[in-house]
């Protein structure tokens, strides 16, 4: 089930998601988006994900997908 969300900050080849459904803002790194390039996005992108453990035991969106 896809979550949504509006891209928050963006970094050099990552940023943060927030949403009403977070109880935080959601990480999310360039290697997990789908469709779109990294330097494609901008601050307020309406975003679709999934949430999966990352590397460091943390939550993180993956199969992120800009909202048509």
């Amino acid at each position: 089930m896809f979550m949504k969300g509006t891209i928050k900050v963006l970094l050099a080849g990552f940023g943060f998601i927030e949403g009403e459904e977070l109880n935080e803002n959601m990480f999310f790194h360039a290697n997990n988006l789908e469709g779109i390039a990294f330097d494609e996005l901008v601050i307020g992108n309406e975003l679709e994900f999934d949430v999966a453990e990352g590397k460091n035991g943390k939550e993180q969106a993956v199969n992120v997908t800009l909202v048509s």
